[in-house]
């Protein structure tokens, strides 16, 4: 897992090759500390490891005592690991310097973002062509250094085609930009919106600082309340009246969530449209819809298209369907009062891929 270095050239022909090295120095390579980093070298394959026990090595790298050194073609070019020898510890050290403290965006640079041990991230989008670009990325640097290893600094060049879809999925407009955005990836991604659309260093260190003290919300992307969202069978609803409607405990409401590139929900749209027609003058059956790839709910969390929800009268529990999708499996379901699912199962729903290309 480390190439072992018994010259000071060998050394020096390895950094100078590699943006990132991590070097482990050891009197005697048979310690038990000495295994430690061969073990946190075997589980990190993205960057080189080395190991050494020659003094003329030491003395090249200004190392008196047995350590890790991990060396970088960037920002400070060297950081010391001071801790224990203790393989997890070792590791966040690893992957929390072999980055930069500002990485851009791209699609090289994405497996280190997306596949690293820091799953919080600041995402800065701006375009690497204005004016004041470096004098912008210098002050989100300045904040970057005192959060090293907690939240990965990164910045997206909105002129890049491709990063239009990520705009999308934070429901940014490219004349909303500069602005900055929080993730924290997971089971259930979480997004953050700043208070102020300040971008200076203070902006940034109390952005990130509001978040982790969980002072600021998670903000949720909504539509405005369209004027005619119930003058059709099918309700549409959006973040702003999903509550008032689905959870109005005086009906029954039947919600497809679906997006508008999704193959299965074009699919289900002509009967869901002969549901809300055969339900359009029920006193309390509502069938609705919402486009979920620009609509967000706090406690309704939708990972693929289309998804069935039902929200029965006189209670706070949905209930997930399931079942078949033709016009009489979902009849028979609201007939039941949400009990009866049948036995035919549902196609598989098309994945949401904003957030599988975000993870």
């Amino acid at each position: 897992p480390a190439k072992t270095l018994e010259k000071v050239d060998e050394a020096k022909d390895l950094v100078k090759a590699n943006q990132v090295v991590v070097i482990g120095f050891f009197k005697d390579p048979e310690h038990a500390d000495a295994k430690v980093f061969l073990d946190v070298a075997s589980d990190i394959d993205d960057i080189p490891f080395a190991i050494t026990s020659n003094d003329d090595i030491f003395k090249e790298y200004k190392v008196e005592k047995d350590g890790v050194v991990l060396l970088k073609a960037f920002d400070e070019g060297r950081n010391d690991y001071d801790g224990k020898f203790d393989a997890a510890e070792m590791k966040t050290f690893i992957q929390g310097n072999q980055l930069p403290v500002v990485i851009e965006f791209t699609q090289d640079s994405a497996n280190k973002i997306f596949g690293g041990a820091v799953q919080k991230h600041i995402l800065y989008f701006i375009s690497k062509k204005s004016a004041d670009f470096n004098d912008k990325l210098d002050q989100y640097k300045v904040a970057a250094k005192d959060f090293k290893g907690k939240i990965l600094f990164i910045y997206i060049d909105t002129d890049v085609e491709d990063n239009e879809r990520i705009m999308e999925f934070f429901g940014l407009k490219k004349d909303e930009t500069p602005a900055v955005r929080i993730i924290h990836l997971g089971d259930d991604m979480v997004k953050f919106k700043p208070p102020t659309s300040d971008l200076t260093t203070d902006s940034f260190k109390s952005f990130v600082q509001g978040v982790e003290d969980k002072t600021i919300k998670a903000h949720l992307n909504t539509e405005e309340i369209p004027e005619d969202w119930d003058s059709k069978p099918v309700k549409v609803l959006v973040g702003k009246n999903f509550n008032e409607v689905a959870k109005d405990k005086s009906k029954n409401v039947f919600v497809e969530f679906y997006a508008p590139w999704c193959g299965h929900c074009k699919q289900l749209a002509p009967i869901w449209d002969q549901l809300g027609e055969k339900y359009k003058d029920s006193s309390d059956i509502v069938i609705a819809k919402m486009d979920s790839t620009a609509n967000e709910l706090e406690d309704v969390k939708i990972q693929g298209f289309p998804t069935l929800k039902f929200f029965p009268k006189d209670s706070d529990k949905a209930v997930d369907y399931n079942g078949g999708r033709t016009l009489d499996d979902f009849v028979k379901f609201l007939e039941s009062g949400g009990k009866d699912q049948g036995s035919a199962p549902a196609e598989e729903s098309d994945e949401e891929p904003e957030e599988k290309e975000e993870q």
